[in-house]
């Protein structure tokens, strides 16, 4: 007779697989097992709510340019950082109502546009205005406990900072932003465990990790855009050294958590592999930054990160097959091989190193 499959089960497997720490179980199983005796609204009708918020924002706006107090730059910062403390304060005071929490959110977007815009009104410096930016959104990821502004905040900062990279000459920079980048996203998604029972980071690490994943793969397309003045030119494999890094790392630490020694035959064998398609996609870093996603979403059991992957990987692939500066029956051989030298690493892996077996 089967038993019974029940939360703390489940916890004392993940106990017994390394998979997570034994004193996480109680406060875990007491998170999952407390009832909500919150009312659950159809999420159309929250969607519903959710574009009137926004929409009732118009009138508001059209008042403002009406009132014509937006007549200076200054007049601009002050009245976007009104609006961003303002909504600030709204939100912590009202958190359960989603009209008001809709609303609060686009006038502090409302806000940050105003701001961002005056500051770059009265000192006419990019860097200034980056530098504003980024400083402004890494407050509001601590101060505002909204996961949709605190993702737009990871997106909003990644770009202030590669504006600061472009207008500092630093292009080459962008390599180190990636990898901080796939470094954040990783750490964030492995260590889910723990940030479930931290009280700060349990609102923080699903927007973040979400938004360094996308920040990562935004990012990473610009290695795959056509060649213009407006991008100067970089040398994209130093990304793919230290994504593959990553990578490594990533594998490193996922073969010690399912008890498999690192001097096993299969370990060796993925991290040459790994190396291997580090070497052949030297000029396509999204592709190994897909992965990590792919392995990440893999290991954690979400569906969200894996579906981002595959598309992004689908994405970077039809750009590695685009660019090759070959033949098309030269790119039809190289996809064939390709397809006949996957299957055999599947074949490899399942029949002949079973990561079933526990160590050596």
């Amino acid at each position: 007779m089967t038993e019974q499959l029940t939360i703390r089960n489940m916890l004392d497997e993940l106990i017994a697989h390394n998979l997570l720490q034994p004193d996480q179980k109680a406060p875990i199983a007491d998170t999952l097992s407390t009832t909500s005796q919150e009312s659950i609204t159809p999420w159309f009708v929250n969607a519903l709510i959710a574009i009137g918020a926004w929409l009732s924002v118009i009138p508001f706006l059209v008042f403002i340019a009406l009132l014509e107090i937006i007549h200076t730059p200054v007049s601009a910062i002050l009245l976007g950082i009104v609006l961003i403390i303002g909504t600030i304060f709204l939100h912590q005071v009202n958190q359960k109502g989603l009209f008001l929490n809709q609303l609060a959110l686009v006038l502090n977007l409302t806000g940050q546009v105003l701001f961002i815009l005056g500051i770059a009104g009265e000192k006419h410096d990019v860097a200034t205005t980056a530098l504003a930016t980024w400083f402004l959104e890494i407050i509001l990821i601590g101060v505002y406990q909204n996961n949709i502004l605190r993702f737009l905040s990871v997106l909003i900062a990644t770009i202030a900072a590669l504006v600061l990279l472009y207008d500092f000459e630093i292009h080459q920079g962008i390599h180190l932003l990636i990898v901080l980048l796939a470094s954040g996203a990783v750490w964030y998604w492995i260590a889910e465990p723990q940030h479930l029972t931290d009280k700060m980071m349990a609102t923080l690490y699903q927007p973040l990790g979400y938004g360094f994943v996308i920040a990562l793969q935004t990012v990473l397309i610009l290695s795959i855009l056509p060649h213009s003045n407006a991008i100067p030119p970089l040398t994209w494999w130093f990304s793919t050294i230290g994504l593959t890094m990553v990578l490594l790392a990533l594998e490193y630490y996922l073969l010690r958590n399912n008890g498999i020694s690192i001097t096993a035959l299969k370990s060796y064998a993925i991290f040459v592999c790994t190396i291997l398609i580090g070497l052949l996609l030297h000029q396509s870093p999204g592709i190994i930054a897909a992965i990590i996603v792919l392995l990440l979403g893999y290991q954690r059991g979400n569906r969200v990160l894996m579906g981002l992957a595959i598309v992004f990987l689908s994405v970077f692939f039809i750009a590695y097959y685009y660019h090759l500066n070959i033949t098309l029956l030269m790119k039809s051989i190289t996809l064939m091989s390709a397809g006949v030298a996957l299957l055999v690493l599947r074949f490899v892996f399942k029949r002949i190193f079973p990561l079933s077996e526990r160590g050596e």
